[in-house]
């Protein structure tokens, strides 16, 4: 894993290269910025839903639950949100090709616009993309809605916090992961494999990939 301490540059071809494919037409900014908050919170009312639901069929496993100190834990929700982040990238990056391992993968630190993440640079078949884009999304929802269920009854309010600010980070993050998707979904065929150039995302019909 190569480490960067600014944000990468997007290098665009002066012509076009067969080799590494047609370039992923991409939403505006502004356009791109209303999606990913459009998504975030359809994640995050499904969330609440499900919550909602849960408890409405069995009222009698959350009892008290905030009973006790009702003092913020701004402290400690900090400490999770910035977990919550890391650990958002780091699942992302297990399911890269290399598993996170190579100079493929490479994780960006930018401090003076508090930036952070991790892209691959290289070929990823379409399949395996998706599931890399979909599996943090996926995996801290289950943990986070499962911690809640389990831990009903030894609930806390600082420990619902935490979890809570893991389900709002973690959902509301992952709308671009849900709108990187959809643009996939609709430009790239289901054989087609992404390429990562150079910090631009390109695609091929079909072709080799990282194993």
């Amino acid at each position: 894993m190569r480490i960067l301490l600014r944000r990468p540059h997007a290098v665009k071809l002066t012509e076009p290269d067969a080799d590494v494919g047609q370039p992923i037409r991409q939403p505006g900014p502004w356009t791109s910025a209303v999606l990913v908050f459009l998504a975030g919170m359809v994640l995050l009312a499904v969330t609440i839903a499900i919550n909602v639901v849960y408890f409405e069929l069995f009222p009698h496993r959350y009892p008290e639950s905030t009973s006790g100190s009702h003092d913020i834990p701004w402290a400690g929700m900090a400490v999770v949100f910035f977990l919550c982040i890391v650990i958002h990238e780091l699942l992302h990056a297990l399911l890269y090709p290399d598993g996170g391992r190579s100079d493929s993968t490479v994780l960006f630190l930018d401090w003076k616009r508090l930036g952070f993440g991790m892209y691959y640079e290289g070929r990823i078949p379409r399949s395996r993309w998706i599931a890399m884009r979909l599996f943090p999304m996926v995996a801290l929802t289950i943990l986070a809605l499962t911690g809640i269920f389990v831990l009903d009854r030894w609930m806390s309010f600082s420990l619902e916090s935490f979890i809570w600010v893991l389900l709002l980070t973690n959902n509301l993050g992952s709308g671009a992961d849900l709108v990187a998707v959809a643009i996939v979904l609709r430009q790239v065929p289901k054989r087609g494999v992404l390429n990562f150039h150079r910090g631009r995302a390109y695609f091929l019909p079909g072709g080799s990939a990282g194993s």
